[in-house]
């Protein structure tokens, strides 16, 4: 699936059911340096190419990271983060217009994920640790791709591009509906909820085999889902306290999404505006009634490609012009 111009595989958003709220997990993730080593594009290019080695041993084709590439460093270069459960295919129609406008674009796959004959039972081993080892990957290797790195990321990729946000200087963190706490249980009892995960044996919800989505994992894991939210509570936390390292980020949430608290995004882009950052909040209206995976197209054509308009105009730092109303966000 490789060209003399690029790479490429799309991403799929994997959603949260929102019964495994009950069984988060907490813990504290150590800090580390928010210094990155620089990275020349030949070598950032020959990293990705054994990431994607050890995907063809390991993954199925549907499911390998995606390398779009212009053979040279370009102004802006994209690190796109998929859900849980799925796959880099997700944002193949975004990886495939930020290409075409005159970015490189790197669309990894998440470890675990895209095995094959993959279940969610495949997911059981995902640690918040092996998350942050992932996104320090993901980093270094887009650093030698372009003079900008933007990363966007939707659910865990959106937890994950949160953490990168906090921990490593990039030039824009997009975070689209970021998994940082579950929806639907009052927040007093999160922390509590949280150390549960860690008692309580795994539980695996199996799904029936999807012939059109193979590089989907098939049900979920909520280990696996503690491990994201254990991700994106130490942000929070960390936000609390620290300045982040990124300067601009932007958030999509959508009000029709029960899956993800939507206000821990908003707590989360006011810490960081409070230690003088950058970040605007817009929301999809729940008349849209669109799912957690908004970047999904939805059946409507026209939806679709307003849809499509919104996430290449936050991809680029710029103000959407449909859909979305901005919340303010004020410093506490």
């Amino acid at each position: 699936m490789g060209t003399s111009k690029g790479r490429w595989v799309l991403v799929a958003c994997g959603a949260i059911p929102v019964a495994v709220v009950l069984l988060l997990r907490g813990g504290r993730n150590p800090s580390t340096s928010a210094t990155s080593p620089a990275v020349s594009y030949q070598n950032a290019v020959a990293m990705i190419a054994s990431r994607q080695a050890s995907d063809i041993r390991i993954a199925i084709p549907e499911a390998r990271s995606i390398l779009l590439t212009h053979g040279a460093p370009t102004r802006r270069a994209f690190v796109l983060l998929h859900g849980l459960t799925d796959s880099p295919l997700q944002f193949a129609p975004l990886a495939q217009q930020l290409f075409v406008d005159g970015s490189n674009v790197f669309v990894p796959r998440f470890p675990r994920h895209g095995l094959p004959g993959g279940t969610a039972r495949e997911l059981e081993t995902l640690t918040s640790a092996e998350l942050r080892g992932f996104a320090d990957s993901v980093v270094i290797s887009a650093l030698g791709l372009g003079d900008s790195v933007i990363v966007m990321g939707l659910s865990m990729g959106g937890a994950t591009a949160a953490w990168i946000a906090q921990e490593r200087s990039v030039t824009r963190a997009v975070l689209i509906a970021p998994a940082l706490e579950a929806g639907r249980i009052p927040s007093l009892l999160d922390r509590p909820v949280v150390g549960l995960a860690d008692r309580l044996p795994e539980v695996t919800w199996h799904a029936r085999p999807d012939s059109g989505h193979p590089d989907r994992e098939l049900g979920l894991s909520t280990r696996a889902v503690a491990a994201v939210l254990e991700v994106g509570g130490w942000v929070l936390r960390d936000a609390a306290h620290s300045a982040p390292a990124t300067r601009q980020m932007v958030f999509l949430v959508n009000a029709n999404d029960r899956t993800v608290r939507e206000s821990a995004e908003e707590e989360l882009a006011r810490e960081w505006a409070r230690h003088g950052a950058a970040a605007a909040v817009y929301e999809l209206p729940d008349s849209l009634r669109l799912p957690h995976n908004v970047v999904a197209a939805p059946p409507d054509p026209v939806l679709a490609g307003e849809m499509r308009e919104l996430l290449r105009e936050l991809s680029y730092g710029e103000r959407p012009s449909m859909l979305v109303r901005a919340i303010p966000v004020s410093a506490r």
